[in-house]
């Protein structure tokens, strides 16, 4: 097998590249920061099967954020055998500075200039042969997102990984710098095992620019001492003769390299495209008109998302009401029956039913991404991000948060600080994911009005921003004091997006949704049925029960309509009865008391336990919420038919006793509680803390129980019921 890497700066089309080779489907985004961690897929070369490992992206391999550091570990790892730099060729100097660093890894390079057709419109024309022999390795021009190319990479990587290639090029730091380098390097090979993991000239290299990871290698070293005194002498001497520290010096020598060559082998045509760009950037970054034109086009996204996505909602929600119907007309009856038309097809097809609106909801962000705007909204939000505590990269976990959190948290891996890093992680799972949009649209779309439940749904994606933002400035002034880190970002031009690309995105996220009905909302329906219907001895005499008053009505003399409405009372009444002493009802009642002051201020709901039950459930996953609801509340309409998750706002607005403030404040809690169970996970994989973790869990309740109780003071002040 032939492991190949791929290395580039964020932003350059190296997950698109990937795709093209692999066959895989990974989200390709037009903004830095869309790779979080590698993966890795496969295809067959001639017989020859070929590890692509896709690297998150890197501006340099100095180690000083996760991100880099994933990087710059695998490169290190011996087994790789082929390193594919991705350059973006219409911003080839800038990327070149991490070619510089590639080089001195001693292992074969092949340099793909990617994005030809952008640098092409700019008005640029390479030279690529002269490119490769500058270089010493072979140079593929390719069009990631149109796949041009791809087969004459997968040749040149072949050609590549045979033994006894032609020696690439060298940085040349100029004759003071290249003898300091030479007797550290000397030093190094003292320590043989050393030597053999790191080559000697990149691990001098990294000495000379105080790597952290470098520094802690030769911490391990039995010549650690004499490394040590060298590099120190070698920074006295280089700082008195040269006039600027080591690190500063070897940087110089990497852009001096990168520009050179760019002069060699870039010319300009004189022919380039408009800038449109900067005529755009003008306008959708403006210092006032920004924000103003980001919340529009969020607004604009959100109504065509709920607008177009209730078309295929509905067919879905019929065709669920549909089958419950035919499963409860065709099964005999039984707990098996009562399993799969009480619990398994309501709780199921009320997650299912939302897939389209989050599938449209995620096109339509892929779409902003792909554009390069998603990149000017971090840009615009900025200064309110640093008002509030948070670093300006925090903005981008915090819109990925809006599909989901896990990602969200993962995504923080490309903030330098790690007290910024830890403050994003805290509060990205304020940030209100696809999971719960499903049951601000179930309950804003049932005690609220069209027009007035789409502000309301907005408003809740709103304030998991603004409420994220608030605990940044909390945790910046208490856990985490200190200064915010600069924001540098890169601003990549705007392109129109690839369709493909957008399908593929939206597919992925139906995908998981689909996945996760079949899985974690498949079993949490089912438990949550047989909570709600048992303890088996009170059933079984209600049964009894049952079918005696079943016959009652069956032998009377009123006409056939009457009947089957009677029945359908009776049953609904005896699952009623069985539900509220079950086991989940039991549990509800205990816990209710904590939550009565803000979904049942008056006293007054019997029914108010179901939303304990409901809420509890949502810590393993939120989407088990919706279907949880569907099972408890036997949602189906008063004359038994069109059970299924079509019904569950009816059941909602006709038994549940909750009122618009007290479903607002059910919203709210939702939003803020206790993140789901994969999100608690990921956040202690990325902190290495039970205790960040447990803390998330704990400061998240609080501050959705006070936030949801001053919903229900406020709306009562304000006269609201």
């Amino acid at each position: 097998m032939t492991v190949l890497a791929l290395a580039g700066n964020p932003n350059c089309g190296k997950t698109t590249i990937f795709n093209a080779l692999t066959g895989s489907r990974h989200h390709v985004g037009n903004w830095p920061g869309v790779t979080v961690e590698r993966r890795s897929g496969t295809y067959e070369d001639e017989g020859t099967t070929v590890e692509v490992v896709d690297l998150p992206g890197t501006y340099s391999l100095a180690a000083r954020s996760e991100d880099e550091r994933i990087a710059s570990q695998f490169l290190s790892d011996p087994s790789i055998d082929v390193i594919v730099n991705v350059l973006d060729a219409s911003n080839l100097e800038r990327n070149l500075y991490l070619t510089t660093q590639l080089l001195e890894l001693g292992r074969p390079v092949v340099f793909v200039l990617n994005m030809m057709d952008d640098a092409e419109a700019a008005g640029m024309k390479i030279d690529v042969a002269t490119f490769e022999r500058l270089l010493g390795g072979p140079v593929v021009p390719t069009v990631g997102n149109r796949e041009e190319g791809i087969q004459a990479l997968r040749e040149a990587v072949r050609k590549a990984a045979a033994p006894g290639g032609p020696p690439l090029a060298t940085v040349n730091y100029g004759h003071d710098l290249e003898d300091e380098i030479r007797k550290l390097a000397r030093e190094i090979e003292r320590d043989e095992a050393l030597a053999q993991a790191h080559p000697s000239r990149r691990l001098a290299l990294m000495i000379l620019e105080s790597v952290p990871h470098a520094e802690e290698a030769v911490e391990k070293s039995h010549a650690r001492k004499a490394i040590q005194a060298q590099a120190a002498a070698s920074a006295a001497f280089l700082e008195a003769h040269l006039g600027a520290d080591t690190g500063t010096l070897v940087a110089e020598g990497r852009y001096g390299f990168a520009h050179g060559l760019v002069e060699e082998v870039v010319h300009h045509t004189g022919q380039r495209q408009r800038d449109i760009t900067g005529r755009l950037d003008a306008f959708l970054t403006h210092r006032w008109l920004g924000i103003p034109i980001f919340i529009a086009i969020m607004i604009a996204v959100y109504t065509v998302t709920f607008v177009v996505g209730k078309i295929p909602q509905d067919w879905i929600a019929a065709g669920f009401a549909w089958l419950h119907d035919a499963a409860a007309a065709k099964l005999p009856a039984g707990e098996l029956s009562s399993l799969l038309v009480d619990g398994i097809i309501p709780g199921v097809g009320a997650v299912i039913v939302f897939v389209p609106v989050i599938m449209l909801l995620m096109g339509c962000i892929a779409f902003l991404e792909d554009t390069g705007y998603m990149a000017r909204a971090a840009f615009i939000m900025d200064r309110l991000m640093h008002l509030m505590g948070l670093h300006g990269k925090s903005f981008i976990p915090l819109v990925m948060g809006t599909g989901c959190n896990v990602p969200a948290v993962q995504a923080t891996r490309t903030i330098e600080s790690r007290e910024d890093r830890f403050i994003t992680i805290l509060v990205a799972p304020l940030v209100s994911c696809s999971a719960r949009l499903q049951i601000y649209i179930v309950i804003a779309g049932t005690f609220f009005k069209p027009v007035a439940a789409a502000f309301v749904i907005l408003g809740m994606h709103f304030l998991g921003f603004f409420l994220a933002m608030g605990m940044g400035k909390l945790l910046r002034l208490t856990l985490f004091k200190g200064e915010n880190a600069p924001f540098v970002m890169e601003l990549p031009p705007y392109r129109l997006p690839v369709l493909k690309s957008t399908l593929i995105h939206m597919w992925e996220k139906g995908s998981v949704f689909l996945n996760r009905a079949g899985t974690v909302i498949l079993a949490g329906a089912t438990l949550v049925w047989f909570l709600s219907h048992y303890p088996g001895i009170a059933n079984a005499e209600w049964r009894a029960d049952l079918r005696h008053q079943q016959a009652v009505i069956t032998s009377s003399a009123m006409p056939q309509a009457e009947k089957e409405a009677a029945l359908a009372q009776l049953e609904l009444a005896h699952e009623s009865r069985v539900v509220n002493t079950s086991l989940a009802a039991r549990f509800g009642k205990v816990m209710q008391p904590t939550l009565a002051p803000i979904l049942d201020p008056y006293r007054t709901r019997p029914e108010a336990w179901k939303d304990t039950v409901a809420l509890t459930a949502g810590f393993v996953a939120k989407e088990i919420v919706v279907s949880t609801m569907a099972v408890i509340h036997q949602a189906r309409t008063d004359d038994g038919e069109a059970k299924g998750p079509g019904a569950l706002q009816e059941a909602l607005r006709t038994r549940s006793g909750l009122t618009p403030l007290t479903a607002l404040a059910f919203m709210v809690f939702t939003l803020i509680y206790t993140p789901c169970l994969g999100t608690v996970g990921m956040i202690y994989k990325e902190t290495r803390s039970f205790r960040w973790a447990g803390f998330t869990i704990v400061y998240g309740s609080v501050l959705a129980w006070v936030t949801a109780w001053l919903t229900v003071v406020a709306g009562h002040f304000l006269g609201f019921v």
